[in-house]
């Protein structure tokens, strides 16, 4: 009998094996097999005009993690990159929170098409990036943009979006705004999940809406603040796609770089720095959510058992 059902058990574990494999595979090949490829190039400089799988160049040890802070050409661009990346994730990520946030709240109400207002709010996140890149650089264009003509007819004139140094870092900051129903869709999840009974117990202790926003609302909103926050600091960091479809490689180049765009630079020229790019970012990427989780072991996740 034991036998049997010994048999019996390994079938099963097989046939759950069989089901995951093209997954475990799928990890091994395209996401395990590419990191150990890049963590080894990054002790090595490489300098290629082709990537090659056998070619590893010269082995220098931590010299490309380190030289951006000890060689100016490397740490130039290196902190400049720095700069861009956490000035917009310094904006934009508080903004994004708030707004995204009052967007569920104020959607989050069982009236007549509420549904289909959600859907609208929702569909720019089905764009893909590079997508949503090539359609606002003709929405922005600065001659015949459709936002440049909508600002000339009520007076305010022209905006240069992504022309100048100066306009380009906030002109995205504005499109990322279009974004927000990514987040409002998890809002909403976490707001059907706050029980009625404690907004019905501040009625009638007579606690207006502002109140209830406040002393209720957020603090139950607590760990989806804190996935949000998370979600946000690891997706600003890697901002890429979007910025490359936006802006061009020259001209404004320096007041974009962003760091991901800058390992993009460098791939072409060094495969083994821009591999220790990536590896930084990783560390500070690791860092700040660690030190998120750290700040917040406090939050109320809900009865448990």
């Amino acid at each position: 009998m034991a036998k049997i059902k010994q048999k019996i058990k390994w079938k099963e574990e097989l046939t759950g094996w069989a089901f995951i494999l093209p997954v475990v595979l799928g990890l091994a090949f395209f996401t395990a097999i590419p990191l150990l490829y890049a963590f080894i190039s990054s002790f090595f400089e490489t300098r290629l005009k082709e990537f090659s799988w056998t070619d590893w160049g010269t082995f220098v040890g931590f010299k490309n993690y380190y030289k951006n802070f000890t060689v100016y050409a490397y740490s130039s661009t290196f902190w400049k990159s720095m700069e861009v990346t956490f000035v917009y994730a310094l904006v934009s990520i508080p903004l994004q929170l708030v707004l995204s946030f009052l967007l569920a709240v104020f959607l989050n109400r069982e009236i007549k098409g509420i549904k289909v207002i959600r859907a609208l709010y929702y569909l720019p996140i089905l764009i893909p990036p590079v997508c949503n890149g090539i359609l606002w650089n003709q929405i922005t264009n600065v001659n015949y943009g459709v936002m440049n003509n909508l600002l000339r007819a009520i007076g305010l004139g022209g905006w240069q979006w992504f022309e100048t140094a100066a306009t380009s870092l906030p002109s995205l900051v504005f499109i990322s705004f279009f974004n927000l129903g990514g987040s409002m869709i998890l809002w909403l999840a976490q707001l059907k999940n706050i029980p009625k009974s404690l907004y019905e117990s501040a009625d009638l202790d007579g606690a207006n809406k502002f109140l209830q926003l406040v002393k209720i609302t957020v603090p139950m909103c607590a760990p989806m603040i804190l996935y949000n926050l998370v979600m946000s600091i690891i997706g600003t960091l890697q901002t890429y796609d979007l910025v490359a479809t936006l802006v061009n490689m020259g001209g404004v180049q320096d007041s974009m770089r962003f760091y991901v765009l800058n390992i993009y630079l460098q791939y072409k020229g060094e495969f083994g720095y821009a591999c220790a790019l990536s590896f930084i970012l990783f560390f500070i990427t690791a860092a700040l959510s660690l030190i998120v989780m750290r700040f917040s072991k406090d939050i109320y996740y809900g009865e448990e058992g």
